[in-house]
């Protein structure tokens, strides 16, 4: 596979730029590691959604609605709308 075509070597420059410009943006923020906890939390948070991960929050708050099935061990979980 030849990975120093024109189209990868040009993918890889902009991706270089952007993160430049990211690195620079960054660097305006007092604390950045305010921003690194931020995007593990947004991460943690579509992981749990793609493994149907009911929080304590979320069932405190009412937003899920959490059952036994009839005759099963596995919870059933509904959202509320």
């Amino acid at each position: 596979m030849d990975l120093e075509t024109v189209r990868v070597l040009k993918s890889l420059n902009r991706a270089s730029s952007a993160l430049a410009t990211l690195k620079g943006q960054a660097r305006t923020i007092p604390n950045q590691g305010i921003l690194i906890v931020t995007l593990a939390l947004q991460e943690a948070k579509a992981s749990s959604e793609v493994e149907n991960i009911v929080t304590m929050q979320e069932l405190a708050s009412g937003e899920v609605d959490l059952r036994l099935d009839q005759g099963q061990e596995e919870c059933l979980v509904g959202v509320e709308d």
